[in-house]
């Protein structure tokens, strides 16, 4: 039984009497109802809105392999994600190209991230690599089935894919299986270019471009005069060429790295000749990518829950890493606008 609502004391009423809690103490069921509203909080959908006419980047997942808050943590950055909702929660990595209507990446969130976004149509899908927080959300593409029995033919979604790509889809977790059955029915197009081809896609131009570790890729993409550079993950040990060095930017994404160090005491974190260290990019070494790179605005995201950075933090690290660059740093949250 809910306490009365006149009650203006501390002590408990008459039709709450026998119960040994103090008044102020949330009861399990309150407990449970803020929490409730804060996972509502993360899965809000933003309102329609007319459409965004220019090339705009949309962080649909901010998250790495690790989504936050992580189930069963309670650790300060997931406890407040639970309770917050909102820009303190992240999830799986993908970004949407509002313009060209390119979604890159699908994290098993995918259908949470698209009915929370800005994103009112999907012109065509690229993928990074094969990893399964980029890729488990395959099942989106089920959304072109026509279920009503209606003579009308399943939708279609163009699916580009790099020659590597394709390749790594055959070998690992049977993504290129499942995306053989997405085409004989008719739901995605399935179309395979060269590892360097540029090619033309609703309206833009996209050139990709091979990481160091050759299953992943980035983007290069351009439309009109606005130039992007979209690189997903897997950055360890690239080094951008002449082309990607000489071109000026109106955005570059990125991902932030592991906090090998603490980026405010410089306190080591991992220690030296752990493994992690050998496969997975550091967010020291991405600032020295950053220092190279010529761009207006720089984008860090798939920020891994391990390193517990909730949303205060991460704009505390956002006016470090700009005055310690002299460029213009953002780390990511679910739902920016770029």
């Amino acid at each position: 039984m809910a306490p009365c609502a006149s009650a203006t004391s501390a002590t408990l009423p008459a039709c709450c009497s026998g119960r040994k809690r103090k008044w102020m103490e949330p009861s399990g069921r309150v407990v449970a109802q803020r929490a409730a509203r804060a996972q509502v909080r993360m899965m809000r959908p933003t309102p329609l809105a007319e459409r965004i006419p220019d090339m705009k980047l949309e962080v649909l997942g901010s998250g790495g392999a690790v989504a936050t808050p992580k189930p069963l943590c309670a650790c300060s950055a997931c406890v407040k994600a639970r309770k917050k909702g909102g820009r303190h929660a992240r999830l799986g990595p993908s970004v949407f190209l509002h313009g060209p209507d390119i979604l890159i990446d699908t994290p098993e969130e995918i259908s949470v991230e698209l009915n929370r976004s800005r994103v009112r149509n999907i012109g065509a899908v690229l993928y990074s690599h094969w990893h399964p927080d980029h890729t488990a959300g395959r099942r989106l593409f089920e959304m072109n089935i026509e279920w009503n029995r209606s003579q009308k033919e399943n939708r279609t979604t163009p699916v580009i894919l790099t020659e590597k790509i394709a390749e790594t889809f055959g070998s690992y977790l049977s993504i290129m299986s499942q995306f053989d059955y997405f085409r004989s029915i008719g739901i995605v197009d399935l179309r395979i270019v060269k590892n360097d081809e540029e090619f033309t896609l609703n309206g833009c131009t996209i050139k990709p471009v091979q990481m160091a570790y050759d299953y992943s890729f980035g983007y290069c993409i351009a439309e009109g005069g606005s130039r992007c550079l979209v690189i997903m993950d897997e950055l360890k040990n690239w080094e951008p060429d002449a082309a990607i060095l000489s071109t000026r930017f109106d955005a570059v994404y990125l991902p932030l790295g592991v906090l090998d160090a603490n980026p405010i005491t410089g306190e080591q974190l991992i220690e030296a000749g752990h493994p992690i260290l050998e496969d997975e990019q550091t967010a020291n070494e991405t600032l020295a990518i950053v220092r190279k790179l010529n761009a207006g605005r720089f984008v860090l995201s798939h920020i891994e829950e391990p390193d517990c950075i909730g949303y205060a933090f991460a704009r505390k690290l956002s006016r470090l890493y700009s005055k310690r660059t002299g460029k213009r740093i953002d780390l990511a949250f679910d739902g920016m606008l770029v």
